[in-house]
């Protein structure tokens, strides 16, 4: 059995590697102003207005006007 020999290096394939592709973002102009548009963020006086409501509808208790305020808010960014 013969025995086998290691090529030349003229013998030997040069084999290039290329970079691999890079992954670029591909967004869609339309979803962009659908986000933008769904994610309106509420106005201070929005805010005020509708934590004035939750703090009548509590009986209007002294103090921690942060519940209220809080709790509008949470409630206009949901919507």
């Amino acid at each position: 059995m013969p025995t086998r020999k290691s090529p030349t290096s003229a013998e030997k394939k040069t084999t290039t590697r290329k970079a691999p592709a890079r992954k670029t973002a591909q967004v869609d102009a339309a979803h962009v102003v659908d986000s933008v548009v769904a994610k309106r963020i509420p106005t201070y006086e929005e805010i005020a207005i509708l934590a004035e409501q939750f703090w009548n509808e509590r009986g209007r208790p002294f103090g921690s006007p942060e519940i209220d305020w809080l709790r509008a808010e949470a409630t206009l960014h949901a919507a």
